[in-house]
């Protein structure tokens, strides 16, 4: 054997067992998040890794074209197949968006989710002309607005001049606010009248809201939600960020820290948040037919809490319509998307849009809906 021969043999003995490996990490971050995190709540952590294992996979699949045996092509591919699912939840694929008729078009109508981080400007600023968060809202003129982590927009201790509170009692002749709820409020141009949910003691910083919304003539069951948080210290994020800086390696006193301060916070989190989407999707079981729910969940697409509402019969307006992968969190590089628009019935998603402001920690999520005339 050649030295060629030598090198390419301890190439394969080096090449075989990391497609194996990255072939069963790719495969258990895909579906670990199905585990209900109250049994196993690792699991999420690592359904959260998804995102790079598949990557790896997919520079995996290249490689393995030009450089190295067939079969490995075929693990490859394999893998990319049995991750089918998880990777269009995480990446969908529709390059040409849905068409909207003329007739369509006329009864189309948007909501928007946002959590407004209480209205205070996350990047410090303060412009003379008003609230930038309350600006945007305006600006985008959305039929039905939910807002998280939000103070009362109108009344005398208002985070808003006169001026936008005029718009936006202009826009939204219907508007409820719920302060003592994780801050959640509505507005509306439709009309609209609160729901009783069942109290429930699993919620703690989470909370969520039921309306009832009269939509060109249907009834639509609007939920908004925001889940449980992760309840990081700012000491907590500022550690994050240093164990995620890609100029400097963590010592091993920093993942101590992260391993005792972080994780159990992290898992503890994902408990609750099961508990309370199990009771959203109780809650959902006696509602109208036409539902929309939306909000901070906290959670990415493929994790428990994503997957309980997609069990339900709901389907994710971004998956429906969109093209490839979208952040909703902007800070201390939690970079994910934990912001959902949800909805069943005579309906289709056929545009979602984020906006790109950061006033808060969150992006904006807004959704066009047309009535699927196939399910009236």
């Amino acid at each position: 054997m050649g030295a060629a021969g030598a090198l390419k043999g301890i190439f394969m003995l080096v090449w075989l067992p990391a497609n194996l490996f990255i072939a069963v990490c790719t495969v258990i971050s895909a579906y670990s998040g199905a585990i209900n995190p109250v049994k196993f709540p690792l699991g999420q952590i690592i359904n959260m890794t998804f995102p790079f294992w598949i990557s790896a996979s997919f520079l995996l699949l290249l490689v393995n074209v030009f450089v190295s045996r067939r079969r490995l092509l075929w693990l490859s591919l394999a893998v990319i197949a049995v991750c089918i699912t998880p990777l269009v939840n995480n990446f969908p694929l529709h390059i040409i968006k849905p068409s909207v008729t003329r007739e369509e078009k006329k009864t189309s109508f948007t909501v928007m989710t946002y959590n407004v981080f209480n209205f205070t400007d996350h990047q410090g600023e303060s412009p003379s002309w008003g609230n930038r968060t309350v600006s945007y809202i305006i600006s985008q003129a959305s039929d039905i607005v939910c807002l998280q982590e939000a103070f009362p927009l109108l009344g005398g201790q208002s985070f808003c001049n006169k001026s936008q509170q005029d718009s936006l009692k202009s826009l939204y002749p219907y508007y409820i606010d719920t302060p003592n709820r994780a801050g959640e409020m509505i507005l509306s141009r439709f009309p609209i009248k609160m729901l009783e949910v069942p109290a429930s003691p699993e919620w703690e910083s989470g909370q969520y809201t039921a309306y009832a919304a009269e939509i060109e003539g249907r009834e639509v069951t609007i939920v908004n939600c925001h889940l449980q948080s992760l309840g990081l210290t700012p000491d907590d994020k500022a550690l994050y960020r240093e164990l995620t800086d890609k100029e400097s390696k963590p010592t091993r006193n920093e993942l101590s820290q992260a391993k005792h301060n972080i994780i159990p916070k992290l898992l503890d989190a994902f408990k609750m948040r099961a508990q309370q989407v199990d009771s959203i999707a109780k809650f959902l079981d006696s509602a109208t037919a036409d539902v929309i729910l939306m909000g901070d969940f906290n959670d990415v697409p493929g994790s428990y809490a994503y997957r309980a509402m997609t069990k339900s019969g709901l389907k994710d307006a971004y998956n429906s319509c969109a093209f490839g992968p979208m952040i909703t969190y902007n800070d201390n590089r939690f970079y994910f998307r934990i912001d959902h628009i949800f909805y069943r019935g005579a309906m289709k998603a056929v545009r979602v849009k984020r906006g790109n402001l950061k006033s808060s920690d969150h992006y904006p999520l807004k959704a066009t809906f047309v009535w699927d005339s196939d399910s009236k």
